[in-house]
């Protein structure tokens, strides 16, 4: 006798709401945020973040890193109508002389939590100058979700993140912003509903789940990478060796420092990015992906 599928549409719909709801939750500790809004991918949750800039700060300048941050940073405060200025940084980490000059002009500094995805940033003290001056710190976590030091909520006012491939928590699908104050979401339900979201809540609930551990097991994958290579090839400098991240930079000074660093991630058959590129670096450089050894979107 077939066996009757007793799964009906409201138990299915329930299922889904407490799905969402654990979701909700789990985002809610990592980021501190009591607020948090699921979103399509990253790059709407930046929108979104934004477009409540727009309506809070009536600043005209949105402070960006000058390399190590992502595309959309040079693109989306145009389309909102603000100006943009660069902030200096070393390799990606945030100037924090640089930003005290400047963050008093801007209505809000976007920074990633891992500068390139290959070095942790001083979030504390870019947190410190940036409420001193009235600068709302957006920080996009989509590399920190899970992370016990970044994605802290008790640093910066709104939190974005992207579930996407070859990220942490890659769902392949999604995205969120979290904010510190109730107040920041308020009278911008517009915008959201601009950004459906349509994920299987299991997959995404799953990976969640598993965060921390597969933030602690990139950061020390990395740090396996630096250790290796510092010691086959001395002469190689590794930029931010010291500091925690998912991926590897490696500075090369001419053609054959440049082909010993291709020549390594062939041979561990790594994903490398050229650099200059602003998502990375602007100078000569290899950056080892190593976060793509997530799985091709799959874990």
């Amino acid at each position: 006798m077939k066996e009757e599928n007793t799964q009906t549409p409201e138990k299915e719909a329930y299922r889904l709401e407490q799905e969402r709801k654990q979701i909700l939750e789990l985002l809610s500790r990592y980021t501190k945020h009591k607020e948090v809004r699921l979103v399509q991918r990253g790059n709407a949750a930046i929108f979104c973040a934004l477009y409540i800039v727009k309506k809070t700060n009536p600043r005209p300048f949105i402070l960006i890193p000058d390399q190590g941050g992502w595309i959309s940073f040079r693109t989306y405060p145009k389309m909102l109508g603000f100006d943009i200025r660069t902030v200096k940084t070393n390799r990606g980490l945030i100037d924090l002389i640089d930003l005290e000059k400047k963050a008093e002009s801007g209505a809000a500094l976007l920074v990633t939590s891992f500068a390139g995805y290959f070095a942790e940033q001083p979030m504390r003290y870019i947190s410190k100058i940036c409420r001193r001056s009235g600068c709302i710190l957006i920080e996009d976590a989509s590399g920190a979700v899970g992370d016990n030091d970044l994605c802290d909520g008790d640093y910066s006012d709104m939190i974005v993140g992207s579930f996407g491939r070859w990220k942490p928590v890659n769902a392949e699908y999604g995205g969120f912003i979290s904010a510190a104050r109730k107040e920041l979401f308020e009278g911008v339900s517009d915008v959201f509903s601009t950004t459906n979201f349509y994920p299987r809540y299991d997959v995404l609930l799953h990976k969640l789940t598993k965060a921390k551990e597969k933030i602690n097991l990139m950061t020390k994958r990395a740090e396996t990478v630096k250790e290796e290579i510092a010691k086959r090839f001395p002469e190689l400098k590794i930029m931010h060796k010291d500091l925690r991240g998912l991926n590897v930079v490696v500075r090369y000074m001419n053609a054959n420092e440049k082909a010993q660093v291709e020549g390594y991630c062939d041979e561990k058959h790594f994903d490398y990015l050229e650099c200059p590129n602003y998502i990375r670096v602007d100078e000569e450089a290899i950056s080892i992906e190593l976060k793509r050894l997530n799985g091709n979107g799959k874990s």
